[in-house]
């Protein structure tokens, strides 16, 4: 009887100390991808779902009469991991497996970053190999073109290395309270995106395209082309309202990376100059239009693609220049406070009379480096006293190639570990000389405001106080701290 008992409370295989999952061996890497929606492939429910280890397809639940236990069954694939949590089950026996060879595919499923790596992700290039054997650099891969969606990914390319963003998503605690599917979703792909530990030197932004698709009511749609910097405004202010923000500056990431203010001046149609009327505005982005291109052609009967500097463009914003508006009113701009990272729009694209989209191609060149906004930016005695930034480098620009209607998108990048300049088209990754970049037909720019050596009125601020603290000490005459203080 109590030999009975005894193998009654035989433990199984799995319950033993040391036990290894004999079917680990049957992994393969080479099928898995978790950049699409993580839904069952049978059912289409989104809920408790599982992937298949062994050929990638996704099943609902683990257990009896569920289809991942029927896969298990019909096609004995047996190794399954949970797409909320990473936990990895063998079944139809249920029992959970913890290997550490499963930690590449958990850490792929679900990118990790601390504050320490966050410090060196500008300063230390990382290199990184795909289970295919691809080399790839994280903060550097291509971004699938579903279908028509470079307008996307653009734009993404372009805000994934704005430092104070992409800082921000990289440790999803930032925004864990934030019930949003969209911020979730860009969060998401931007650790992708940084990841080291992908299986290939690609991701899809499927997951966020649904949530854009979502959250802007079928505004922007996979399959349909639209505009990047519709789509970049959008999103900016979307971000911003999911995550908490209010009309108060600096509410939100976004704000604080993106804000600044402008004062605009108006005059009335019917009104003199002395009646004009000012309010400062915030903007997330600048706008500048582009002369009309001149219809004439050369001598070899090939159409003259005029060129503009970037300066002659931002003149909009000195304070000086008036824009006669359509009902007869002139404005003025000139910007009061400039933010962290400036955006430039290059207003290239208009609607003619018969509504048929019409591109500008005028060619706009822009400095890459040391990007002078002193002479539109009227600051404040307290930003002048503090030695405000008003110079900026080139971060990114995207560029649109051929027609309106049937053209592509492109981003040139700057990647801040190296110093190197990249193309980024959808997949293709490629190195460029950064002079190519300032005489494109740039669209869309990113600029990062320069700091770290103080400007030459804060030296001077610096220098007064130094002074001021020396006099304070002859007075008390006592010479050690005088000479401390010089």
């Amino acid at each position: 009887m109590a030999a009975q008992e005894g193998r009654g409370l035989k433990r199984r295989p799995w319950d033993e100390e040391g036990f290894r999952c004999p079917y680990l061996d049957t992994i393969n890497r080479m099928v898995l991808d978790f950049d699409f929606e993580k839904a069952c492939s049978v059912t289409g429910n989104n809920f408790n779902v599982y992937a298949c280890l062994v050929c990638g397809k996704y099943f609902q639940g683990r257990g009896k009469h569920t289809q991942a236990y029927t896969h298990a069954l019909q096609e004995g694939h047996h190794v399954f991991m949970n797409l909320g949590d990473g936990r990895t089950y063998c079944l139809p026996d249920s029992y959970e497996v913890v290997d550490s060879s499963l930690r590449d595919i958990q850490a792929m499923l679900d990118p990790k970053f601390d504050r320490e790596t966050l410090a060196t992700l500008d300063s230390k290039p990382v290199y990184a190999r795909g289970v295919d054997g691809s080399d790839y650099m994280p903060g550097l891969i291509g971004l699938n073109n579903i279908k028509n969606t470079d307008f996307v990914n653009v734009i993404v390319q372009s805000l994934v290395r704005v430092p104070p963003v992409r800082d921000f998503f990289l440790l999803p605690e930032n925004y864990s309270l934030f019930k949003s599917s969209l911020v979730r979703e860009f969060g998401a792909l931007v650790r992708k995106i940084w990841s080291p530990h992908n299986f290939k030197g690609q991701v899809s932004p499927h997951e966020l395209l649904q949530a854009a698709m979502h959250e802007s009511g079928n505004r922007f749609k996979i399959g349909e082309q639209a505009d990047p910097m519709d789509f970049l405004a959008w999103l900016l202010n979307a971000l911003h309202t999911a995550l908490g923000g209010t009309k108060k500056p600096g509410s939100s990431i976004i704000q604080r990376a993106f804000q600044g203010t402008v004062r605009v001046t108006t005059v009335k149609a019917d009104e003199e100059d002395d009646e004009a009327e000012s309010r400062t505005l915030p903007f997330l982005y600048l706008t500048v239009d582009v002369p009309p291109a001149p219809l004439f052609k050369d001598a070899l009967e090939r159409n003259i693609i005029p060129q503009v500097p970037l300066f002659a463009l931002l003149n909009k914003f000195d304070g000086q220049t008036c824009q006669e508006m359509m009902n007869g009113d002139r404005r003025k701009y000139v910007i009061t406070k400039l933010p962290p990272y400036l955006i430039v729009h290059v207003k290239r694209f208009s609607k003619n009379t018969q509504q048929f989209v019409e591109k500008n191609p005028t060619i706009v060149n822009f400095p890459v480096r040391n990007l002078e906004m002193g002479l539109y930016t009227d600051l404040s005695e307290e930003d002048k006293d503090k030695g405000v930034n008003t110079k900026y480098h080139l971060m990114s620009s995207v560029q649109h190639d051929g027609a309106p209607e049937t053209g592509a998108y492109r981003a040139f990048v700057h990647f801040k570990a190296n110093d190197q300049w990249y193309e980024l088209q959808d997949l293709h990754c490629n190195g460029v000389h950064p002079q190519l970049i300032s005489v494109s037909e740039s669209y869309i720019q990113v600029y990062d405001g320069v700091y770290g050596r103080p400007r030459m009125c804060e030296l001077v601020r610096m220098r007064s106080e130094a002074i001021q603290r020396a006099l304070r000490l002859i007075q008390r005459d006592d010479a050690r701290d005088m000479d401390a203080a010089w």
